[in-house]
């Protein structure tokens, strides 16, 4: 049995005051927009789909899909997007046709990268308002059961009851389909449709049935948590089906919210004092404790601090690098949903950098599953010597010398002569090298480096 609101919400209330240092849940819905700096909302749409920003913060969404086709949107970018196989595609996360609402996941989609597009489904008590408001993160899926897309062939009696109201044209599921949308299935009905008159309750909407000339309303009790192909959360409630008396135009409201990491598990946070951040001549310097085995610390860079995301995969704007041990990890690609990316610079200098490269899409890059940035950028050098092993060889930022003595010893990790120039989470420019793997009494995992602002391209 999945939580009511009456559970669910102070539960989340509670989880955001425990990390109020780093999703500010005190933040009035204005204030918690879901903008990148490669993102200008509300977006562009398109042809049939147009965005608003509302007084309260939220994100306001108007479709025309009174047509036959299905109208697919990206709603990371607020843009309505035209791909050539949608089955097979990342371009988007959520589709309209009549009243129906279709997610890339599931049978309706297999995004080729990124998550598939699930849905929470809640709903308060039958004639009530849904306490939208009060909706600050996303549930994690081992709390609620989300939902995607599914094939069915259980319609039953309901089958030429269907039939009937498509020959009709009245915006339905189509029979022969074997879909069952999620966001016309869940959450479940107040009212069970009458098998008669089809009147009565279809996941987002309820319909008046054929003797109320099949009008459509949306169920003002419902809300929906929805998870993107990019894993970004939204909290989405829907608000109309007519627009200026013409049916089929779905509106709705909502803005991104904090929710779970994707992929794997989520890699625990280190706590706050494993970073000490001090001023050099040309920037800033940062030692960090980043011994633990599993724990990542997680730097802001603008700010010259640790922070402590409790929710690092989904949090864009609250970090920009993440170390462990030898690995670091950036807020960008497979690691973050913020736009942080890197470039290279092998013996680079580091004086004469004063201003990012040009970003291309070959000059700069992101985390991608197993290859993070910073441990695979630039190439290797050197690799697999028999004299050490096989196992020495350069790893991105270091190179690590296996069972030769190449100065500093056997198993040892040296930084590499790299200049690397980052570009923040907040479009700021940094470039960036690392000083060394090891403190002042020679214990390992103990990174430090040096970071400084540079001209954008």
């Amino acid at each position: 049995m999945k939580p009511s609101p009456a559970l669910l919400l102070p539960a989340l209330s509670l989880l955001l005051v425990a990390c109020a240092g780093d999703i500010s849940p005190e933040k009035s819905p204005a204030e918690e927009e879901p903008e990148t700096p490669a993102e200008a909302l509300p977006g562009p749409g398109g042809p049939q789909a147009r965005f608003s920003k509302t007084d309260s913060g939220l994100y306001h969404a108007s479709v025309d899909a009174s047509g036959s086709d299905w109208i697919y949107l990206d709603l990371d970018s607020q843009t309505q997007v035209f791909p050539a196989s949608p089955e097979a595609s990342a371009d988007w996360d959520l589709a309209h046709r009549g009243a129906e609402i279709k997610l890339n996941g599931g049978v309706s989609g297999t995004p080729p990268a990124g998550q598939a597009v699930i849905v929470y489904g809640d709903k308060s008590a039958e004639g009530s308002s849904y306490p939208f408001d009060s909706v600050n993160a996303a549930p994690t899926t081992t709390a609620v059961s989300y939902q995607t897309d599914a094939s069915t062939t259980e319609l039953g009696a309901l089958a030429p009851l269907l039939a009937l109201l498509q020959s009709l044209g009245l915006p339905v599921t189509d029979p022969t389909a074997g879909v069952a949308y999620a966001m016309n299935s869940y959450p479940e009905a107040d009212q069970e449709p009458n098998e008669v008159t089809g009147a009565g309750d279809y996941g987002w909407y309820r319909s008046s049935g054929l003797a109320g000339s099949n009008s459509i309303v949306a169920r003002d009790n419902v809300a929906y948590v929805l998870r993107s192909v990019e894993c970004r959360y939204y909290k989405l409630r829907m608000t109309g089906f007519e627009l200026e008396g013409a049916i089929g135009h779905p509106q709705y409201e909502f803005v991104e919210i904090p929710g779970n990491a994707c992929g794997s598990a989520d890699s625990p946070v280190a706590p706050l004092g494993r970073a000490q951040f001090s001023a050099s001549s040309s920037g800033y310097t940062v030692a960090v404790d980043a011994s633990d085995e599993e724990a990542w610390v997680h730097l802001d860079l603008v700010n010259h601090t640790q922070v402590a995301p409790s929710n690092p995969g989904n949090d864009p704007l609250g970090w920009d690098i993440a170390l462990k041990r030898s690995d670091l990890k950036l807020n960008g690609g497979v690691s973050g949903s913020g736009s942080v990316l890197l470039h290279d610079g092998l013996r680079d200098d580091w004086n004469a950098r004063v201003q990012a490269p040009a970003v291309t899409d070959s000059s700069y890059h992101s985390d991608a599953d197993g290859a993070l940035a910073f441990v695979t950028y630039p190439a290797a050098e050197r690799s697999g010597d028999a004299a050490c092993g096989g196992i020495n060889g350069d790893h991105g930022w270091y190179y690590y010398s296996g069972f030769c003595n190449d100065g500093n010893g056997m198993h040892y990790i040296s930084p590499r002569e790299v200049v690397y120039v980052l570009r923040g989470r907040d479009g700021q420019y940094w470039k960036l090298r690392m000083l060394g793997y090891y403190d002042g009494s020679g214990s390992s995992a103990h990174p430090s480096l040096e970071y400084a602002p540079v001209a954008a391209p």
